[in-house]
């Protein structure tokens, strides 16, 4: 476990997970990480990293991670995010489990938000399939561009489905929704999802379901219509880019100015860095293993280690600046994740490796 730091220096963070119940979810989650809710109800997210959980692990323990971010913003966040007037923290990570399909939806952008909700972030989002039975599929979109009135009509009548475009998904694929992409995802799927710090679902169809105390919920039609794209996508997966390292591979799975992924497969150790520029996030797939990092102001130079095993995420202030990442059993499945500076981090790097523009243009969905 990690031993004691000065308590005002920032370290990598871990959190208590926060489960939802969801009438489409399962109990997969639960069994997956031992995190259910006292009802025993099906749950069908787990909301792993996000700004109003409570820090688990030394001297912060217990306080929410947006209090912490608001009183260390340069240490957290890094120079690029800490200049802002009111510093938060951007992102929300989510394991989800559909059992069954869920609401057809659409999300609004930044203006949007701002303009309509008073709130800061729209929702870009990306999912990576974790597992998916034989035969899933998603909603991604619309099959032909459609016209606001046209939709509408569909809503109303109840054939929403005859216009959107339904892809079939297997472990491994890589999907963002930007703003404005009208999707749902289908039965028998779990996935890794990385967005915006947003919670900002508009509704356009629910397949006439009705929630567990027989109402049926809410619908957002003229905001979802406000939104929604209306003409089809020419990509519906990201085509991830792998590169061999010597601890393993690094496959590139989406990078856009919100955010950016990538899978780490690893066989040995690896060292990561945040020079001091922006934060990251380690969350666990498979396998298991230990975060090192040596605190810079620790005198004697101090090495602290945290575990991590399935279903872990960790938060890497960008002011530790390098840290380990070893595997137990030379096996470990991780997603880091961050915001990028794309030319510098993703396409100057990528361009260097022979890696055409046109491939990693398409990271961004």
């Amino acid at each position: 476990m990690m031993t004691a730091s000065p308590p005002d220096f920032a370290y990598p963070l871990m959190f208590a997970p926060i489960a939802q119940e969801k009438i489409w979810g399962g109990h997969m989650l639960t069994e997956m990480l031992g995190k259910g809710t006292s009802s025993g109800q099906p749950v069908g997210e787990i909301w792993l990293v996000w700004d109003q959980l409570t820090i688990t692990n030394g001297p912060w323990r217990g306080k929410m991670l947006a209090e912490v971010v608001q009183q260390h913003p340069l240490e957290i966040l890094g120079v690029r995010l800490s200049e802002v007037p009111k510093p938060v923290f951007p992102h929300l990570i989510k394991f989800l489990d559909a059992q069954q399909t869920l609401s057809v939806q659409v999300h609004p952008d930044d203006a949007y938000a701002q303009a309509r909700e008073k709130q800061p972030f729209g929702k870009t989002e990306m999912w990576y399939v974790i597992e998916a039975k034989p035969g899933a599929r998603i909603i991604h979109g619309v099959r032909q561009a459609v016209t606001r009135e046209k939709l509408a009509r569909a809503v109303a009548e109840g054939k929403l489905a005859d216009l959107l475009e339904s892809v079939e998904v297997f472990a491994g694929d890589v999907i963002v929704n930007s703003p404005g992409t009208i999707h749902a995802l289908g039965a028998g799927i779990l996935i890794y999802e990385l967005q915006q710090s947003s919670d900002l679902t508009y509704r356009l169809y629910d397949w006439d379901r009705q929630d567990g105390a027989g109402g049926v919920r809410e619908l957002h039609i003229e905001k979802s219509l406000d939104v929604a794209q209306l003409q089809p996508h020419t990509l519906h997966k990201i085509q991830p880019v792998s590169i061999t390292e010597a601890a393993g591979t690094r496959m590139y799975l989406a990078a856009c100015p919100y955010f950016a992924a990538e899978l780490l497969t690893l066989h040995a150790p690896i060292t990561e860095s945040t020079a001091g520029l922006r934060f990251h996030v380690v969350t666990v797939l498979e396998g298991s293993g230990r975060l090192r990092y040596v605190p810079p102001e620790a005198v004697p130079p101090l090495t602290t280690e945290v575990d991590i095993s399935r279903g872990t995420s960790v938060l890497v202030p960008a002011s530790v600046h390098t840290y380990e990442i070893e595997p137990e059993n030379g096996q470990l499945k991780v997603i880091k994740s961050y915001i990028p500076d794309l030319a510098e981090d993703i396409i100057a790097p990528l361009l260097k490796r022979g890696i055409p523009a046109r491939r990693i243009a398409q990271l961004a969905g």
